[in-house]
């Protein structure tokens, strides 16, 4: 991801509110609303973090970040996984998550990629199903939202 993504993405957020930002990644990284500015700041500011944006015919329609939380183990996190509106439920979404794991596998030699997705999401859930992320765990946040921790492994990943 480029430094002017970053306001494509904050674009993204425009005709959303707080609760559909806090399920993408609010409260621990970002505020709502979105800014640029918080998007270039973690960008600049984090090590662990890889930052891809989702290009379609040169086009940005969304972004994902790649967490490492455990060198050791070669595991890490898809988070803050989000397409522009025009482009969910087309498919995008699957090919995307396709392309970051087999990138971390492929490129960067991760044993294991990782995610969390709320229960009432139940788009972005089908559609790591369908990559084949499995359900390992299920826990009930503060706010009462259902998180669903998925885990998908080098070796099954195809």
């Amino acid at each position: 991801m480029r430094a002017e993504d970053a306001a494509i993405i904050v674009g993204f957020h425009e005709n959303t509110d707080e609760t559909f930002f806090l399920q993408w990644g609010g409260g621990r990284f970002y505020t709502y609303p979105l800014t640029r500015r918080q998007l270039l700041k973690r960008m600049r500011n984090t090590k662990n973090t890889r930052f891809f944006a989702a290009t379609l015919d040169d086009a940005v329609i969304g972004m994902a970040e790649l967490d490492f939380i455990d060198w050791d183990k070669k595991e890490c996190a898809v988070c803050r996984f989000l397409l522009g509106e025009a482009y969910r439920n087309r498919g995008f979404g699957g090919e995307v998550l396709r392309l970051l794991c087999a990138h971390a596998f492929n490129e960067l030699g991760m044993k294991k990629v990782k995610l969390t997705v709320f229960n009432f999401n139940t788009n972005a859930y089908r559609c790591y199903i369908k990559a084949g992320f499995r359900v390992v765990s299920e826990e009930i946040r503060p706010n009462g939202w259902k998180a669903i921790k998925m885990e998908l492994e080098g070796d099954s990943h195809g």
